[in-house]
């Protein structure tokens, strides 16, 4: 008999199947792309969610900066020595002339240029190729409209306003302001290692390729301080890049403004008397190491600089034996010759090797060993003062015999001489104070006894720079007390608000008694009533001077030297002149500062 199969509820009751492996390979696909959108999912939305936000954000607007407005330069009394002016300029892009170079010839025509200057220019290493080369600024509109109307055929090209760096005073400071430049790219990289924040609505570059930075002087010195901080606008976009609206504005903030310590006046005064004459005039107040003017003849007018010196107008500067370029105040180093005595009598006289009353007779000349060291003319019998007024060598080859190199060396150190002031310049220059051991090691050689009588009257291996002399008188003025140079007196606000001061700083003392600064003093005093600096007098104001001649080359003139302080009893300035191969320091230097000097004091200072 057949058995039926059971059915409950109407339904068949069947036998289970079991889940093969290819079915189990498939659910454990299905699950591991679910597994991996659902990390995706995690990673887009929740650990990168706002950046990729913002990334999209920026798919339909672009971000404009705008290069902020250079700080202003001023003088101690608020007289504009730098600022701003609006200009036309030109740029073109040297990446896209490097991939099409067939298209310089006609780039170069259109910006009246000549091809090799624009080809030189664009293949400077040191520049950014992918942003805008300034290449000519102060275009006329007519010239800026037509570049513009044919913008479809120069894509290589770019014309817009911008604020450019201008110099009203021209060649007047050029050497303390110095001068800016578009960033290269080691600058670029320079300064965005050490980069800020912007306060604004997005962090900004602090700089740009397309910025101007200081390049020399001031400029450069207090660049964080004269750049500012960029602006900048959001505005949306088509997907072709069109503007649509401008979402967020930002103004950039104008850099802050810098107070030099130096007065027009005093720095045009001093232009105008060494015009002619290659060499340097420096001049500090005593009481805090302020420059109160600084000159080097000849000079150049910065502006040239700005943005893009012309190559043949380069060659021209850095072919002039002149050397316009060097700022001859810190960066050319002379033998100061007799400016060196007073020093050299002070130290004898803290010594105890001379005193007020010591004398010597000169018959122009002192013989030493198997040779004669000339003076400069036969004194007959000199003291102490007659000395120094008179400037009489055979006294100082005496006593430098006494003193000897090393001590010397020591004395000259111990007045700032042979280092660095460092005053807020760049490319200051040591100078040299030689002693038995420099000699030794870097000539090979040993010191001989009339290498001691010539440094004696500043003659020989010791060079200073003008701004050292200063610095030196500054020493004779304050009785042993030098204050660091300095040509920034305070840093303000861009709307002239305090924000910095900048305090003196004492970088060298000289210890003596009180009765050896005083005959030292009155030996500089009698330089000028009586003795080689007729020239320097002022009237009702004692003048403490000395004057100096240095030998330079066989048949040549020396260079003319003359320090001073005044009034004596009480300084309130320290100056130093030095004109190259003009011939006595008595004849050339001494009339210079005896002109400033009245000038000076006409002023009221």
């Amino acid at each position: 008999m057949i058995e039926r199969p059971k059915r409950y509820l109407g339904i068949r009751r069947e036998e289970k199947r079991a889940i093969t492996g290819r079915e189990y390979g498939m659910l454990f696909a299905i699950l591991l792309v679910l597994g991996l959108l659902t990390a995706r999912l995690w990673y887009l939305q929740i650990l990168n969610g706002e950046e990729l936000a913002a990334r999209a954000e920026l798919v339909r607007t672009r971000l404009i900066r705008t290069a902020p407005p250079r700080g202003l330069i001023l003088d101690r009394n608020g007289r504009i020595l730098a600022t701003n002016r609006a200009q036309i300029i030109v740029s073109v892009i040297p990446d896209a002339l490097r991939r099409h170079p067939e298209r310089i010839p006609l780039v170069a025509q259109r910006l009246g240029m000549q091809p090799d200057e624009l080809r030189e220019l664009i293949e400077n290493p040191k520049i950014n190729p992918y942003t805008p080369l300034v290449v000519q600024k102060g275009v006329a509109f007519e010239q800026a409209v037509d570049l513009l109307e044919s913008q479809y055929n120069l894509p290589e090209v770019e014309v817009t306003l911008q604020a450019m760096r201008r110099y009203p005073h021209g060649k007047l400071f050029a050497h303390l302001l110095g001068y800016v430049g578009q960033i290269s790219q080691e600058e670029l990289k320079a300064y965005t290692a050490r980069q800020q924040e912007a306060d604004n609505w997005l962090s900004l570059r602090l700089y740009d390729g397309t910025d101007f930075v200081g390049k020399n002087g001031i400029e450069r010195a207090y660049e964080p301080y004269l750049h500012g901080k960029p602006g900048g606008e959001q505005a949306e976009v088509t997907p072709l890049g069109k503007r649509v609206r401008t979402l967020q504005e930002f103004e950039p903030t104008p850099g802050n403004r810098v107070v030099l310590s130096v007065d027009l006046r005093l720095q045009q005064k001093a232009f105008e008397l060494m015009q002619g004459h290659v060499g340097a005039l420096v001049a500090l107040d005593p009481r805090t190491g302020e420059v109160l003017a600084m000159v080097s003849q000849p000079s150049f007018d910065p502006n040239l600089f700005v943005p893009r010196i012309p190559s043949q107008i380069w060659r021209t500067l850095i072919n002039d034996p002149r050397a316009p370029l060097n700022n001859r105040a810190i960066q050319s180093a002379y033998a100061p010759g007799s400016i060196f005595k007073p020093i050299v009598a002070l130290e004898g006289l803290k010594r105890g090797l001379i005193t007020t009353h010591t004398s010597v007779n000169c018959t122009g000349g002192y013989r030493a060993g198997a040779r004669t060291f000339r003076c400069w003319r036969r004194h007959g019998h000199v003291d102490f003062y007659t000395s120094i007024a008179l400037s009489c060598d055979v006294f100082y080859y005496q006593l430098a015999q006494k003193l000897g190199p090393d001590n010397l060396a020591r004395l000259s150190r111990s007045f700032g001489l042979g280092e660095r002031t460092g005053i807020d310049l760049p490319h200051e220059r040591r100078g040299l104070v030689p002693d038995t051991h420099w000699k030794r090691t870097t000539l090979k050689q040993p010191w001989y006894g009339g290498e001691t009588l010539n440094y004696g009257i500043g003659q020989g291996y010791l060079t200073i720079t003008p701004l050292q002399g200063a610095v030196m008188t500054m020493g004779l003025a304050n009785r042993g007390v030098m204050y660091r140079p300095h040509l920034v007196k305070e840093i303000q606000t861009p709307d002239g608000r305090p924000l910095e001061s900048i305090q003196p700083e004492v970088i060298h003392r000289y210890e003596a008694s009180p009765q050896h600064w005083e005959a030292v003093i009155e030996g500089m005093v009698r330089v000028v009533e009586r003795g080689t600096a007729g020239a320097a007098r002022v009237p009702g104001v004692r003048v403490a001077g000395k004057t100096g001649s240095a030998e330079f080359r066989k048949g040549g003139k020396t260079h003319a030297w003359f320090i001073a302080f005044a009034p004596a009893e009480n300084p309130r300035v320290a100056l130093c002149v030095m004109a190259e191969e003009a011939g006595g320091g008595g004849a050339v230097a001494a009339p210079i500062a005896g002109q400033w000097l009245r000038y000076f004091f006409e002023l009221g200072y």
